[in-house]
């Protein structure tokens, strides 16, 4: 029996925020670094080349996709233009954790969101197949758009709580063997560095899809490229995969525990890969999956 399915008769009712989320006392990730002139001369030639590098990998993913049903071309479309603009940016990335994940295994992987920069650092190194559920606004972006909707990833509403629950709840139906499913519980990304609140709806989905749920927690990618800016500055990122949580035995009544067991996990690692960054600040982090 999990340890949600234990707790849960003395769990309380909450909101859609855990009681931690309220707390003054959350860890936040690093502030950012001031831009030098090198960040913006560096971002210049960057950002026209992500440009480029969307039109590329968003032109060949549509046409594998009249002959990949199940989109497994198409992910390996995303995750080689997610590792152009990692190395573009000039972020290097550690993974550890990732002898947590089974090769062929589907899960429901819940994450953190400091930066845009998630999104390329997950689908670029996260060790699985990924179907991502993201606002309707990302959708109708050119080639990337277009790729999200022909791939099979889920478009949420945000303006809409019903129409966002349907959408999630026909995606719960449709994740194949082998599939999973990624989402960002907090809903945006922070202001501050701490983790926000929670939106239940993550949460349910899995508990809907049965599988397991992964916390990722994803440090780093705030100090590389904060909300509202668009200069970046590189620099190392850690993405932390927890021990997965089963979810087949819990249902609506687990819903809080396996909501702050997810967040303690998060708590955690910020606190953890906080302290590593730090203390190996200009070490070189390299492109690797380590423990």
């Amino acid at each position: 029996m999990s340890e949600a399915t234990t707790k849960r008769r003395d769990s309380s009712r909450q909101t859609d925020a855990t009681p931690a989320a309220e707390s003054d006392a959350e860890p936040r990730t690093a502030p950012p670094r001031k831009a030098t002139l090198i960040n913006y001369l560096h971002s210049a030639v960057a950002v026209p080349l992500i440009y480029l590098y969307t039109a590329i990998m968003g032109t060949l993913s549509l046409l594998l996709s009249l002959h990949d049903p199940e989109g497994r071309k198409q992910h390996w479309c995303a995750s080689a233009w997610s590792r152009m603009i990692v190395r573009t940016v000039g972020v290097r990335v550690c993974v550890r954790g990732a002898e947590n994940i089974r090769a062929g295994e589907s899960y429901v992987f819940l994450s953190t969101h400091q930066s845009y920069m998630d999104i390329p650092v997950m689908l670029g190194y996260l060790p699985a197949q990924l179907r991502i559920a993201a606002k309707r606004e990302v959708f109708q972006i050119p080639f990337l758009g277009w790729h999200m909707t022909r791939g099979g990833h889920i478009s949420i509403n945000r303006g809409s709580t019903t129409e966002a629950i349907a959408s999630l709840r026909r995606a719960a139906q449709e994740i194949r063997p082998g599939i999973s499913a990624f989402l960002f519980p907090e809903g945006t990304r922070t202001r501050d560095g701490s983790l926000q609140p929670f939106k239940k709806g993550g949460f349910k989905f899995a508990l809907q899809t049965t599988l397991p749920v992964v916390p990722v927690t994803i440090v780093g990618t705030r100090r590389v490229l904060p909300r509202d800016s668009f200069v970046f500055r590189p620099g190392p990122v850690e993405m932390y995969l927890d021990q997965p949580i089963p979810t087949a035995s819990l249902d609506d009544r687990d819903l809080s525990v396996l909501m702050q067991q997810v967040r303690d996990a998060m708590t955690k690692h910020f606190e953890t890969g906080g302290r590593r960054q730090g203390q190996e600040a200009g070490k070189t982090f390299s492109d690797e999956r380590s423990a």
